[in-house]
C-alpha cells in the first residue's frame, strides 16, 4: 500500500513536473522568437505596407494549400504548424503596422502589458510575448511587437511529451512489481515451506527437516536447526528414559524400606527391632547408590559442563581403593594396586573415580570374603595411533558364566541377581564412562570357575 501510494505521488509529480519544463522551454523560445523578429522590424517598417505582407501571404497561401487544413503537416513553404502561429506589429497609439497572415486586425493587448501575456481569442486561449521595439530613427516613436501561439497547441503538446515520460512509468511499475511478486513467492517459497515444517514440530516430534526445494542460503541454516532438534530429541529421551527408570527402581526399595519399617514398628524384643533397623539400613543404603548411579548415569549422558584435563590416573587409582578398603577388610579381602609411581593423562578425573570406584566395588562385594583383588596399571603400545594405559582389575572370586559376558554391560542386569543388593546400573555406567574417554572396555575369558577380569584401556591424551 505504501509503496503504491509513493509510486502514485511520483507520477504525478513527474507529469506536472514535465508540463512545467516544458512551458518554460515553449516561453524560452516564443520570447527568443520575437526578439529575432524584432530585429528585422525597421526594414520592414520601412516598406510599404501591402508589399511588407505580400511575401508572406504567398508563403502562408501556399502552406495552406498543401497541409490541406492539418497542422501537422510540412511543406515546401513551411510547416502547418504556422498556423497556429501568429505575430503583430503596432505603435504607441495602437496603430496596426504589420501583421502575419490569419493574425487579427484588432489588438487584445495594451502596450503597456509588455511581457508575457495570456488572453482569449475567438474562444481560443492564447500565450504571448509583447516587445517594445525602437525602429523609427526620424523621430521617438516606439513600434511594439506581439508574438502569440495557442494555448491548445502548447498543451497538446505538452501532454503529449509529458505522458511519454509518465506512461512507460505507470506501465513497468506494475510490471516491475508483477515480477518482484512472481520472483519473492519463487525464492521465498522455501522459508515459507522451512517455517511450516519448523511449526510442525513438537516435543513429541523433533524428527529432522526436510524443504523440497531448498536455497543456498537456506541449507545452512536448515542443518543447525537439525542439529538442534537432534540434540533436543536426545536431551528429551534422557529425561524420560532417566524419569522411568528413576521410577521403576526406586519403587522396589522404597517398598522393601516400607515393610522393614513396619516390621520395625511391630517387633517385639529388641533384636528384631535391631534386626529390622539393619535391614532398614541396608536398603538406605541400596537407595542412595541407585540415586547416585541414576544422577551419575544421567550427567554422562547429557555430556554437559564434562571437561577433560591432565591429571594422575595412578593417585585416582588410590582415591577408589581407599574408600573402599574397609568393605574390603570388612570381609577379610586383600586389596592391592600394582604399577608405576605416576601414569599422567588426560580425562575427566570425576568421572575416572567413579568408574574404577563401581569396578572395584563390584569386586569387593561380589567376589566373596577373602578373595584377593588387584588393580594392575600397564603402558601397552597393542593398540595403534595413540598412547594407551591399560587397567586390570581382577578378583578370585566365581567367575561370571561366559554365556552371559555380552549382557554384563546392558541397564538393569544383574549378573548376581540372587544377592539382591544392586541395581544394575553399575557396569551400564562404567561403559558410558570408557566410551566418553573414547576408551575400550572388555571383560576377559576366566580361568573359569575362578576368577574375573575387567579390562579399561585409556588414551593417554596427553
Amino acid at each position: 500500500m505504501v509503496a503504491s501510494l509513493l509510486v502514485i505521488i511520483s507520477t504525478i509529480w513527474t507529469f506536472y513536473e514535465t508540463r512545467h519544463e516544458i512551458d518554460e522551454i515553449y516561453d524560452a523560445r516564443l520570447g527568443q522568437s520575437a526578439k529575432i523578429l524584432a530585429l528585422s522590424m525597421k526594414h520592414l517598417l520601412n516598406e510599404p505596407f501591402p508589399d511588407q505582407t505580400k511575401i508572406y501571404a504567398d508563403w502562408y497561401s501556399g502552406i495552406q494549400v498543401q497541409a490541406a487544413g492539418r497542422d501537422d503537416t510540412p511543406t515546401q513553404y513551411g510547416h502547418a504548424y504556422e498556423q497556429n502561429l501568429m505575430f503583430q506589429v503596432f505603435d504607441e497609439k495602437g496603430s496596426l503596422l504589420l501583421r502575419s497572415p490569419g493574425a487579427p486586425v484588432s489588438l487584445f493587448v495594451h502596450s503597456t502589458d509588455q511581457g508575457f501575456i495570456d488572453f482569449d481569442m475567438a474562444e481560443e486561449a492564447w500565450r504571448s510575448f509583447l516587445i517594445a521595439v525602437p525602429v523609427l530613427s526620424d523621430d521617438s516613436t516606439s513600434a511594439y511587437l506581439l508574438v502569440a501561439e495557442k494555448r491548445s497547441v502548447r498543451d497538446e503538446l505538452m501532454d503529449d511529451i509529458a505522458l511519454s515520460t509518465v506512461v512507460p512509468q505507470l506501465v513497468l511499475i506494475p510490471l516491475l512489481a508483477l515480477v518482484i511478486v512472481i520472483l519473492s513467492n519463487k525464492f521465498l517459497r522455501p522459508i515459507r515451506e522451512l517455517k511450516q515444517a519448523v511449526a510442525q514440530r513438537s516435543i513429541n516430534k523433533l524428527d529432522s527437516i526436510s524443504v523440497p526445494n531448498p536455497t543456498v542460503e537456506l541449507n545452512p541454516l536448515i542443518a543447525q536447526l537439525n542439529d538442534l532438534f537432534g540434540e533436543l530429541d536426545k536431551a528429551w529421551q534422557r529425561e524420560k528414559r532417566f524419569t522411568h527408570t528413576a521410577a521403576h527402581e526406586l519403587k522396589t526399595p522404597l517398598a522393601v524400606l516400607r515393610l522393614n519399617t513396619e516390621n520395625a514398628l511391630n517387633s517385639r524384643n529388641e533384636d528384631e527391632l535391631h534386626a529390622d533397623l539393619q535391614q532398614v539400613l541396608a536398603g538406605i543404603e541400596r537407595s542412595d547408590r541407585l540415586i547416585q548411579q541414576l544422577l551419575m548415569l544421567s550427567r554422562i549422558e547429557s555430556r554437559h559442563d564434562i571437561q577433560f584435563e591432565p591429571f594422575d590416573l595412578i593417585t585416582c587409582l588410590q582415591d577408589a581403593i581407599s574408600g573402599l578398603a574397609p568393605f574390603a577388610l570388612k570381609q577379610q579381602q586383600a586389596l592391592s594396586l600394582n604399577g608405576p609411581d605416576k601414569m599422567v593423562i588426560k580425562g575427566n578425573p570425576t568421572l575416572l573415580l567413579s568408574l574404577f570406584s563401581n569396578l572395584i566395588d563390584n569386586a569387593v562385594r561380589y567376589s566373596g570374603a577373602g578373595s584377593v583383588i588387584s588393580v594392575n596399571v600397564t603402558e601397552t603400545d597393542s593398540l595403534p595411533e595413540r598412547s594407551w594405559v591399560k587397567v586390570q582389575v581382577t578378583d578370585s572370586g566365581v567367575s561370571i558364566p561366559p554365556s552371559i559376558h555380552h549382557k554384563i554391560f546392558e541397564k538393569f542386569f544383574r549378573a548376581h541377581s540372587e544377592q539382591g543388593d544392586g541395581a544394575g546400573l553399575g557396569m551400564s555406567v562404567v561403559l558410558d564412562i570408557v566410551n566418553f574417554h573414547d576408551g575400550q572396555l572388555q571383560l576377559l575369558q576366566p580361568d573359569y570357575p575362578q576368577g574375573n577380569t575387567f579390562e579399561v584401556c585409556l588414551p593417554k591424551g596427553c
